[in-house]
């Protein structure tokens, strides 16, 4: 897809192919988004957001800044044709473009430039990890050349651009000061032009080791009591540090870290991580500090797939010293991680509705409402909400409680200045659908929790409500979109409606009991300046003075960590250097194509791929004997040499009866499991694994029967499927590719052929009862319908914002529909793939992460945070929530149709679909979250696997 976008930049006419990451607004400076430029077309810019969404914008809605930028582009100066990137042979790393060579006259511009810079751009930008619209590296000549500035134009620079711009854009802000002055503007423009000859002011760093950042862990850790170490945990940075990123970035990482444990924190006191070495790349917690205890820390390490499993003798002691499986954690991961749903939730333990919040703060609402103790504060639109919104506070004993009631609208009862007075059911109260709930912590730092209509807890506010526009999907996040709003605190707010009522008293019949709770705006200021001072005064505390939304540590580094990486900090994530790096890719040819991205010039690596594969390259590059992978947010235990399935025989036998029975469990599964497929024989059961593997067992005599190995056309083997007479197996894999095997009675499997044409990792597979046909999906958000037999690609179905979840053909073999969890489209099963209808499910594709179809088609199943929503497709009526207290990760429907099974945390979850309730639950203890369910064709037994072992138990 990439490539693609890019061919469209190189043959639009008058336009030069560019990739330039910038930050492009529009023409009111209210949306700012960072991307890159990808083409030019009828009046549009095609840009591509950092997560590699593409959007477009015409033209004439960009600032006059980005227009111009744009005309620079078009009509450059004369210059050289670029040579045509390559990929480097093996052995050879990327070649950066040579350094402009730092002549004295270069050396004394680069000082003037560093100078220029510091004076004006780096109290914003970099002092103190002061990180102003993300940017937070003014002195690191280097990268500000390499992100900021334009070959040797000047003109098309972003930094000059700002520097001299006459609109709001300009930088510094209009009203601050110093300003540059003309000279120090002159002094930046030959600079530029001169090539931008970077000096560095940064010491000389050495490079430090796993083992070293190990030894230093076990160390501290075994200057503690015995009875003490078990609740130390480290956070490290060293990767960073290795890498090359400066001091000013790395604490800008640090003041995130300190800001977000202390706001996961329901201590009084505030805690100041420690540093372990002098270059303050690794830090001691106490978990008792925090209020945080062991589960918590497992669900941590359940969530994080870049853990080094290192078996070196320092290491295993920090892990025999702590008694923890992964006793440190990266910053940068955790402030990503940490700051969202679900670890946000679980690690500040916010409960599942206002109620239980405001009984844990010990609030009553409604008597601070009936006693006028609170106070409001109504407006017509706010920086996040699109219609009317209140924001109500309560007294607490940590400081203070707002609760804000959002609106789909603004009329009827939904208008507040119609009616003021509420919540409620009766006719003269206004009715809202959520809202978000800020509270003060014990440390004075704040706790923030979105909730429906119902008080119940959510991950995101819908969009069409409330938006982020700092977020990839606008979606406003629990946790990490509050943060980057309420950066003072709770954000200064004038009331409308009091001063409406009081000039309109005669109009309102009560308008006592309004405006005792809508206040003179002396009282509502007064809480928000004792809230503000009482925020700053602990982010003080914590050594961040600098507060500003574009600045807001947490957020800015939770969007920095989601970027591509480059060679060097690749290389450093896995803790070598980059020759070290290159040298052991050359030795892996899997890794080698993996990472070939990363050796041409200027290549990059998605986040996401390299997320992926990191504890897989983690053996490959000899790097670990042992890796912890994690898929899907849960870990997986494994080793490097595949081990026989070891059959355990359950403590309690399967047998008929009302509840589920283990009946076979298969332990020590290296890499664990990504798929499952029962034979219609129901007795063999199929594992595709991440390894490049494929397992088949036979369940009932608890064996394993044979493996296929060395996949490297699939890599992981993410979907498997058998055609109803069981005589193919048809394997989607990571890479796109889809392998068809014969399937003998025996389990023996044999290559017979692929479908090519997905390019992205395969989501889900099904084919036609009467196995002629095969529809499947890739992470590309396409469908694609294949002829089984030739292996042909015969039909395909795009239309869809998210990867599709789920596919399903009909039993006359005419009609397939797909769905993405946000949008359902039925379509006929013919060359053109007609659609025939459509419907939308849930406000975001990324809502949950599962759907599944019953057999027959009539229903579907889509994951919607913590909750699965259930929908008659027939009548296209949504039938009654099941309400769940987790994601569930994966979702199955039995062949009967009537029950449903859902993959979650050490559990499955059996569902009465008629019924629609939970009728059982299985419990699969120390697994993780569910990765895969399979069941089998008679109805009676279901298949699961998380983490290293595969389970199979007979339902009731």
């Amino acid at each position: 897809m990439r490539w693609a976008f890019c061919l469209l930049a190189i043959i639009v006419s008058g336009w030069n192919s560019v990739a330039l990451a910038r930050e492009w607004s529009d023409a009111t400076g209210s949306f700012k988004i960072e991307a890159e430029l990808v083409a030019v077309r009828g009046g549009k810019v095609v840009l591509e957001k950092a997560d590699g969404a593409i959007i477009s914008v015409p033209l004439e809605k960009l600032s006059a800044a980005d227009q111009k930028y744009l005309a620079d582009l078009k009509n450059p100066a004369p210059s050289p044709a670029p040579a045509i990137p390559t990929p480097m042979p093996p052995g050879v790393g990327p070649q950066p473009v040579a350094p402009t060579p730092v002549t004295a006259q270069g050396k004394e511009l680069a000082e003037k430039a560093h100078a220029v810079l510091k004076s004006t751009c780096y109290r914003c930008h970099g002092e103190d990890g002061a990180s102003e619209g993300g940017f937070n590296f003014a002195l690191n000549l280097a990268k500000v050349a390499k992100t900021l500035v334009n070959g040797k134009n000047a003109s098309a620079s972003v930094l000059y651009q700002r520097l001299t711009t006459t609109d709001d854009s300009v930088m510094p802000p209009v009203g601050e000061s110093p300003r540059p002055s003309p000279q120090d503007i002159a002094v930046i423009k030959a600079w530029i032009e001169a090539g931008s000859p970077a000096i560095s002011t940064e010491k000389p760093r050495e490079f430090v080791t796993n083992e070293s950042v190990v030894k230093l862990i076990a160390a501290d850790a075994q200057a503690y009591s015995e009875r003490s170490r078990r609740f130390l945990r480290y956070f490290t940075l060293t990767h960073l540090y290795n890498a090359g990123v400066s001091e000013d970035e790395l604490q800008t990482y640090r003041n995130a870290f300190s800001k977000l444990i202390n706001s996961l924190s329901w201590n009084t006191s505030l805690l100041v991580p420690h540093a372990l070495d002098p270059a303050r790349t690794v830090y001691r917690i106490d978990m008792r500090e925090l209020h945080w205890n062991v589960a918590m820390w497992e669900r941590i390490q359940q969530a994080n797939p870049y853990f080094l499993n290192l078996q070196t003798p320092d290491a295993k002691l920090a892990c025999e010293l702590t008694q923890c499986e992964m006793p440190y954690v990266r910053i940068d991961w955790f402030v990503f991680a940490a700051s969202k749903p679900p670890l946000y939730h679980v690690l500040l333990g916010l409960p599942e509705t206002d109620a239980e919040l405001e009984n844990l703060l010990r609030v009553n609402v409604q008597a601070n409402i009936d006693q006028e103790q609170a106070i409001r504060a109504a407006f017509n639109r706010s920086g996040v909400s699109q219609n009317n919104r209140l924001i109500e506070w309560h007294k607490s004993p940590y400081g203070s409680y707002w609760k804000s009631y959002d609106f789909g609208r603004n009329t009827g009862r939904q208008n507040l200045f119609e009616y003021p007075l509420g919540p409620g059911t009766t006719e003269g109260m206004f009715k809202h659908d959520g809202g978000e709930l800020i509270f003060t912590l014990p440390n004075g730092l704040q706790g923030y929790l979105l909730v429906d209509e119902n008080g119940k807890r959510i991950d995101q506010g819908p969009t069409a409500i409330v938006s982020d526009p700092k977020r990839p999907d606008k979606a406003v996040t629990n946790g990490v979109s509050c943060m980057s709003c309420h950066y003072t605190g709770v954000i200064p707010k004038v009331d409308e409606v009091g001063p409406a009522v009081r000039a309109n008293a005669k109009a309102y019949e009560n308008s006592k009991d309004i405006l005792a709770l809508y206040r003179e705006p002396a009282d509502l200021n007064r809480v928000l300046t004792e809230d503000a001072k009482r925020f700053a005064g602990a982010m003080q505390k914590l050594g961040v003075s600098s507060l500003s939304r574009s600045g807001e540590p947490i957020s800015a580094m939770a969007a920095r960590f989601e970027l591509e990486l480059d060679p060097q900090l690749a290389a450093a994530e896995f803790g070598l250097k980059q020759d070290d790096f290159f040298k052991r890719l050359d030795e892996s040819p899997l890794m080698s194509r993996r990472f070939a991205a990363l050796r041409t010039p200027g290549g990059v690596l998605k986040r996401d791929v390299f997320a992926v594969g990191f504890g897989e390259a983690t053996v490959e590059l000899k790097i670990t004997i042992e890796a912890r992978v994690n898929i899907g947010g849960s870990p997986s235990v494994a080793a490097t040499s595949p081990s026989p399935a070891r059959p355990i025989t359950p403590s309690t036998p399967g047998r008929p009866g009302d509840k589920p029975a283990e009946v076979a469990r298969f332990n020590d599964l290296t890499w664990g499991v990504k798929s499952l497929a029962f034979h219609p024989n129901g007795t063999m059961l199929v594992a595709g694994k991440p390894d490049r593997e494929i397992r088949v067992f036979d369940v009932f005599n608890q064996a394993q029967s044979s493996t296929l190995g060395k996949l490297d056309l699939l890599s992981s083997v993410e979907q498997v499927i058998f055609t109803p007479n069981g005589s193919r197996l048809l394997a989607g894999g990571q890479r796109g590719h889809i392998s068809i095997f014969s399937a003998s009675k025996e389990g023996q499997l044999a290559d017979v052929g692929q479908f090519a044409g997905h390019s992205k990792e395969i989501t889900c597979i099904t084919v036609s009862p009467d196995g002629k046909l095969a529809l499947s999906d890739s992470t590309e958000k396409k469908a694609r319908l294949w002829d089984v037999e030739k292996g042909q690609e015969i039909g395909l179905i795009s239309g869809f914002e998210g990867k599709i979840k789920a596919v399903h053909i009909s039993k006359s073999g005419r009609v397939g529909m797909a769905t993405d969890g946000a949008k359902w489209i039925e379509f006929d099963l013919a060359p053109n793939m007609k659609v025939k209808r459509e419907r939308e499910f849930t406000r975001s594709w990324a809502s949950g992460q599962a759907a599944a179809f019953s057999p027959d088609g009539q229903t579907a199943a889509v994951g919607d945070s913590y909750k699965i929503r259930l929908f008659n497709l027939a009548t296209g009526k949504e039938l009654d929530v099941l309400e769940s207290d987790e994601i569930q990760w994966t979702m199955q429907f039995m062949p009967d149709g009537i029950r449903l099974l859902s993959g979650g945390s050490d559990k499955v979850n059996i569902w009465n679909v008629k019924q629609q309730k939970r009728v059982h639950v299985q419990a699969i203890p120390n697994s993780g979250y569910i990765q895969s369910l399979a069941t089998s064709p008679d109805n009676k037994h279901a298949a699961a696997a998380g983490r290293s072992a595969l389970h199979v138990f007979r339902l009731p």
